[in-house]
């Protein structure tokens, strides 16, 4: 769908806001979500509210022309209608590639070498996937839609450098074959932290009656 469970976006974008990147391509655009958030913990959260004032990059990639939407040119430089093992070598080289609810979307094949070209591409590749990939074909009548593979963090083992991080539901992976993952991102999503979040929202609402 052109739109995804909510689930991932605060793990998502705190990666993003301590990342700092200058430059940004989200692969799979859908109805511009991702460049509107990127947009604002990278500029507008710099105080950098006047889109004459902003200073990083984004770029779009989307397979689908019909999502287009009013969203992709306010929040993105450009947006790129193909493919996007025919389009990213097109374009500039980044700080970080996002793919968000995509790779569930590859086939295998396809996926290694999209890996391969984002992480040559970037100094960092965001993504997330479902932990349970449901049964999905097409929506709206793009075919892009369809769900076709499963995946897990055992499946980029192959990479340097790995931060892996979970909604419960989802898999968060950042991923670089050229930088170590930043002390000031690991720290906070590391299994402890998880722990102690879940332990301190239980004891916070322990008390507290919701029905």
């Amino acid at each position: 769908m052109p739109t995804s469970e909510p689930r991932t976006l605060s793990i998502v974008h705190d990666i993003i806001l301590r990342i700092k990147p200058s430059s940004v391509i989200d692969i799979g655009v859908g109805h511009g979500k991702t460049g509107v958030l990127v947009r604002e913990y990278t500029d507008i959260w710099h105080e950098r509210y006047d889109k004459h004032s902003w200073t990083t990059r984004i770029y779009g990639i989307e397979a689908f022309a019909q999502y287009r939407n009013a969203l992709w040119d306010y929040a993105y430089d450009d947006v790129y209608i193909g493919d996007a093992l025919s389009v990213l070598p097109g374009l500039p080289n980044v700080d970080l590639i996002v793919a968000l609810d995509v790779w569930e979307h590859l086939s295998r094949e396809y996926a290694e070498k999209l890996l391969e070209l984002c992480l040559n591409k970037s100094r960092f590749l965001l993504l997330s996937t479902p932990i349970v990939v449901r049964e999905q074909g097409d929506v709206l009548g793009n075919a892009y839609e369809r769900h076709v593979s499963q995946w897990s963090p055992a499946d980029f083992e192959a990479v340097a450098h790995r931060l892996v991080a979970t909604t419960g539901r989802d898999w968060i992976l950042l991923l670089s074959s050229r930088e170590r993952i930043p002390y000031d991102v690991w720290r906070l999503h590391r299994r402890w932290e998880h722990l102690m979040r879940g332990v301190r929202s239980f004891f916070l609402l322990v008390k507290h009656k919701n029905w």
